[in-house]
């Protein structure tokens, strides 16, 4: 058993250090002395303007662009001069034209980096199916099949996981969301917080979407020309206190609403709705339903997962089963969503609130508009608060 195969890889840190890339004929170089540290475990956004650096400084980590001076470390190995091609199989990467190669089939494609690891057969078959299945595709259904027959984010799923498919301890991530739709990119977001939270990758992520970089990154840097540093920070710390005007304008405005990604669903206390299930008879629902402040109620299936939004006008329906009557119970979140991602689900459900759900998509409460403005209470206040220490409490005495 090679050391890939005895276990779950520990994330490790990273240091770029003075790191410069010149290009023939440009007066100005690429990256200019970027110095950061990547603590292990954390996912660190790379963000900034067109042509400001952060895919360059990316592809220097990994050594598809070779530096033209500087160090880099990962896990305290200077790794600038090491076999280029050995130090990449130890990295996963993932680019926004995911990179698929369309005559492999999806099981070929992320298992190719254990063959060239010399994995056994056996053990590559078993990482293949662990991985489809960590990014939510079945394994039976998916592994056969070629890149062509996959959706857009369906081939983006598979990208990440041949990205993990050695267990690298570090993940480099350029834009890999960025050529989807909005819903399915929103999906996509989750879906990697969610993985993220069970594997602990040290991650290095370019956007040049800002909230994209508040929902996803642990710390943020903000770049500019020549991947100078105008801000590295947490995104509260950006978000709350910009470093200057360029970090403000870039922001943009709605910096209050922003803040809604940096909190998460699983953090908020929920609040309850009337609820009954779909095998509960008519009167026991009326009565569950005129004993709350709401106008309708969640109908909920045998394992507790919601089913449909009724009103007392349906119940009065006897004519019709009740998985029939009144509307599908849609606009649910996960946990680990944000509260941004709630609002956005707020905005198209019919009763104005979220429903949140277990990853086995179980009933847990609900997101409605007194939990968000809690939230944002709560925001403000801790705001406040940070602005009286810094500005100095005065002593009792004086």
């Amino acid at each position: 058993m090679t050391e890939h195969e005895q276990g779950t890889a520990a994330a490790a840190p990273i240091r770029l250090e003075s790191l410069v890339k010149r290009y023939p004929g440009q007066a100005e170089p690429a990256v200019d002395n970027l110095t950061m540290d990547i603590p292990a475990g954390e996912i660190v956004v790379l963000v900034g303007p067109s042509g400001c650096g952060k895919t360059t400084s990316l592809k220097m980590i990994n050594r598809i662009i070779e530096p033209t001076s500087g160090r880099i470390f990962i896990d305290g190995e200077d790794v600038t001069d090491v076999n280029a091609d050995q130090l990449r199989r130890r990295i996963g990467y993932v680019i926004q034209q995911i990179g698929l190669f369309p005559h492999m089939t999806i099981a070929e494609n992320i298992g190719m980096v254990p063959r060239l690891l010399g994995w056994s057969r056996d053990r590559i078959s078993q990482r293949v199916d662990e991985l489809l299945d960590l990014v939510g595709m079945e394994p039976t259904a998916y592994r056969t099949r070629y890149p062509k027959e996959l959706s857009g984010g369906q081939r983006q799923r598979v990208g990440v996981a041949r990205a993990m498919s050695a267990d690298p301890p570090v993940l480099l991530m350029d834009e890999p969301f960025g050529a989807i739709d909005p819903i399915t990119r929103e999906r996509l977001q989750n879906e990697f917080l969610r993985l993220q939270n069970d594997l602990r990758k040290t991650i290095v992520f370019v956007t040049h979407d800002i909230d994209e970089a508040i929902k996803l990154g642990d710390r943020i840097a903000i770049l500019t020309k020549g991947s100078k540093i105008a801000q590295y920070d947490t995104p509260e710390a950006i978000l709350t206190a910009p470093a200057d005007d360029f970090v403000a304008d870039f922001i943009g405005s709605g910096a209050s609403l922003k803040r809604l990604s940096l909190s998460r669903v699983r953090d908020v206390e929920l609040n309850q709705w009337a609820v009954g299930r779909l095998d509960d008879d008519r009167a026991h629902l009326r009565q569950a339903l005129t004993g709350s402040d709401h106008g309708s109620l969640l109908l909920l299936d045998e394992n507790q997962r919601p089913v449909r939004w009724i009103t007392g006008h349906d119940l009065v329906r006897s004519d019709e089963s009740l998985d029939r009557v009144g509307l599908p119970a849609a606009a649910t979140v996960e946990p680990h969503a944000t509260l941004h991602d709630a609002l956005n689900e707020m905005v198209t459900s019919r009763v104005g609130c979220a429903i949140v759900v277990d990853d086995q998509r179980r009933y847990q409460g609900v997101v409605d508009m007194r939990t968000v403005m809690r939230a944002i209470d709560e925001m403000r206040g801790s705001v406040q608060a940070r602005d009286r220490d810094a500005a100095g409490r005065p002593t009792e005495a004086g």
